[in-house]
């Protein structure tokens, strides 16, 4: 039996998601109330200002003793009910102010963000209009009327109202961003970019800006850059909230508008000498430090780095050891390791780098100098702390960019040898599926990531949950004080990392696998400085035994691995406390066609998981994409497609189950959870949703979403990512 919805009280001081901050005025277009009265209406005013509500309401109670007909005090001691939640009472009060005065603007605002607040949108509509028609110049009411509209579909209107908002009060940065987000419902996200690149600008310490503008940029292509665009795209790229792999393609277009991008591109075409050429695009710092944060997506790029690597190899092998190209060089090293060698490799190549690497050892063992573009040459082909040599050559004293390199490819990755035994062993692992599944992942780790994104401000989760952007409807759910949360299924730490940094808090155990995951999330997690988070090795079909119970349980990507899903999904809802959250990610079948096929091909080949074989499949289905293949070239344009942990998971896992809505919402009934909503962060897929359903509720409709997938069928490409709730 489902629970009964309750109304979840407002708790004082908290404002409404509708209500928005609104000063408190005596600016009135009325006779003004006699000398003592204003001076006594001032001194509550600026007690309410700074949030002495109590005070200030005492005042205006004596102020209304003395003249019960005063509006000014009418309308500000409804405000303050406003303000407090009463709302009931603020419509009496303000209803009262305008008895007295019907041509009060901004008791007309108020009246309508109270009727806001109290879902009578119809009548709020007409306040707004009244009051934005005796004083157009209202910032607040026109903000506010403007997120009237946006919540009711009115885009264009809101859009606006955004304006005038913004065109009054043009160094409000929330004004700019609630512009450049409504702009983006519309899929204007050119000019949306302008506006949240200023709402940036004007508060950098705002993370929602920093996020909006993120997800704004990854629909973007520039075919121009100037220096503002570059300091911007390396700051976004910075910010503890972005991932870089989210911005590569824009970020990268910019890149390849840049005239020493050009100049370099012209260089190779008259057949310069590699050092010229990486001189060059060693000038661009913003490439640099793209190739050094994320793997670089695309065919084209991955042809031309894949060459300017072998240009490398034999500027190295012909002697030529300069170091006024190693900016470069270090960077495509970094590049190449983080892709996991994922391009392909000539016969003559795989010769060259063997004897590198003897050279290497030659020079190590002699205790001569080894030239920082033979470790740059070397591990953009091979991953340097394989080699019996890697500690010897890291202790020598490193400067410059081939310094990024020995931290990157040696002391890094035997940091996480260590850290191995320091990971306790919850659960045996003897299940057929989860020992192959293991085995994927000691041996490529997933993902092979630098930078991930994190939030500067954590929340409560029912507050986070219930925030413009998923807006939930959680019922009677309130946040425990300190909620223990399970990410299972860890991988190499992205998702626990965000999880405890975006929940208040919060102590997170995370589980995995694969101990080379888990040693890779440690070490990130490290180097970020986060300390509420324990890593474990466990299987969670036999997680059931576990002695402790979850007010929050996160597996997303994880469940379609297992033999029995719903099994593994079975023993995870029994750790998870009474009226507890869940947040779960699967694949979409509707989603993975492209995958489907390529599976197809790999078994009708007889590929296997190996390197070799993972970059032959790739030349296969890129040359299928590019004779006409839509599927391919739909696989073509994944990022995940562009690394070898990433591609071996997307189209060579072990193990992969796909579903589809209505089989999510067959299990969600079996197991006694009930649906909250899909986590996106496409809101114009939300918006369109939402118009399906007259009551506006069709975002919590499992039969809907179904129904607009069949529609949009890329809408879960990456995966379904929902929230339940235990009954």
């Amino acid at each position: 039996m489902k629970r009964a919805k309750k109304q979840r009280p407002q708790k004082k001081n908290q404002k409404s998601r509708r209500e928005k901050k609104t000063t408190p005025t005596t600016n009135l277009p009325f006779e003004q109330p006699a000398p003592d009265i204003q001076q006594s209406l001032e001194i509550a005013v600026t007690h309410h200002i700074a949030g002495r509500r109590d005070v200030a309401e005492g005042i205006y109670r004596q102020i209304l003793q003395i003249d019960p007909n005063q509006p000014a005090t009418l309308h500000l001691l409804g405000l303050l009910a406003h303000q407090s939640g009463n709302h009931d009472a603020a419509v009496e009060l303000v209803g009262k102010a305008l008895a007295i005065a019907p041509n009060f603007a901004e008791a007309h605002a108020t009246l309508a963000g109270t009727l806001h607040t109290l879902g009578r949108i119809e009548e709020a509509e007409v306040s707004y209009r009244k009051s934005l028609s005796l004083k157009p110049d209202q910032p607040e009411a026109l903000r506010n009327f403007g997120n009237l509209l946006r919540e009711s579909g009115k885009l264009e209107d809101a859009i606006d109202n955004f304006r005038k908002a913004v065109a009054i009060n043009p160094n409000s940065d929330e004004y700019h961003f609630i512009l450049g987000k409504a702009l983006m419902d519309l899929d204007k996200k050119q000019q949306a970019w302008v506006h949240l690149r200023l709402a940036v600008a004007l508060n950098p310490e705002n993370f929602l800006s920093w996020t909006s503008l993120s997800v704004c940029l990854e629909g973007l292509t520039f075919s121009s850059v100037d220096d503002s665009l570059l300091h911007d795209l390396k700051r976004i790229l910075e910010h503890p909230t972005i991932r870089p792999n989210n911005v590569f393609p824009p970020t990268f277009s910019a890149i390849c508008s840049h005239s020493n991008y050009l100049k370099a591109l012209k260089l190779m075409e008259d057949g310069a000498s590699y050092e010229d050429i990486a001189e060059t695009f060693s000038a661009i710092s913003l490439f640099l430090q793209l190739l050094a944060l994320c793997s670089f997506h695309g065919v084209e790029i991955e042809r031309l780095l894949t060459s300017l690597r072998h240009s490398l190899l034999q500027n190295t092998i012909a002697g030529n050891t300069g170091e006024k190209g190693l900016g470069f060089s270090s960077a495509l090293a970094l590049q190449c390791f983080t892709n996991e060698y994922v391009y392909d490799e000539t016969d003559e190549e795989t010769q060259a780098v063997a004897g590198l690497q003897d050279d290497i050892a030659a020079m190590l063992e002699k205790n001569d100098d080894v030239p920082p573009s033979f470790i740059a040459a070397l591990g953009s082909y091979r991953a340097l702390y394989k080699f019996p040599w890697a500690g010897k050559l890291a202790k020598r004293d490193w400067t410059g960019p081939i310094n990024d390199v020995i931290q990157r490819q040696i002391l890094e990755p035997m940091e996480e040898i260590e850290l191995r035994s320091d990971i306790p062993c919850l659960t045996p692992i003897q299940n057929e599926v989860s020992q192959s599944v293991r085995d994927q992942y000691e041996e490529n780790p997933f993902p092979r990531w630098i930078k991930t994104s994190t939030r500067t401000i954590a929340h409560p989760i029912d507050v986070d949950l219930r925030s413009p952007g998923f807006d939930f409807d959680l019922g009677d759910y309130e946040t425990p004080q300190n909620p223990e949360i399970l990410i299972a299924g860890c991988g190499t730490g992205q998702h626990s990392i965000f999880v405890s940094s975006r929940f208040a808090n919060s102590q997170v155990l995370a589980v995995d696998l694969s101990l080379a995951s888990l040693a890779y999330a440690k070490r990130k997690t490290k180097e970020y400085g986060i300390t509420n988070i324990d890593y474990a090795q466990a299987d969670i079909v036999e997680l059931g035994g576990l002695d402790r119970r979850f007010d929050l349980i996160e597996s997303a990507g994880v469940l379609h691995h297992l033999g029995d899903p719903v099994a593994g999904w079975r023993v995870l809802v029994g750790l998870l406390k009474s009226g507890g959250l869940m947040r779960i990610g699967l694949y979409s079948d509707i989603a993975r066609q492209d995958i489907v096929n390529a599976r197809s091909l790999i078994a009708q080949k007889g590929y296997s998981a190996s390197l070799k074989d993972m970059r032959q499949c790739r030349k296969d289905i890129i040359a299928m994409a590019e004779a006409g293949d839509a599927k391919m070239q739909t696989l073509c344009n994944s990022g995940d497609f562009f690394s070898s942990s990433e591609c071996r998971d997307l189209i060579f896992h072990v193990q992969e189950y796909r579903f589809t809505v209505p089989q999510i919402q067959s299990a969600l009934e079996e197991l006694g959870l009930d649906f909250v909503g899909f986590e996106l962060e496409d809101d114009v897929a939300v918006n369109k949703i939402n118009k399906l359903s007259p009551d506006g509720n069709a975002k919590n409709s499992t039969a809907l979403w179904h129904e607009f997938e069949i529609e949009n069928p890329a809408t879960f490409r990456s995966m379904y990512q929902f929230w339940c709730r235990k009954r």
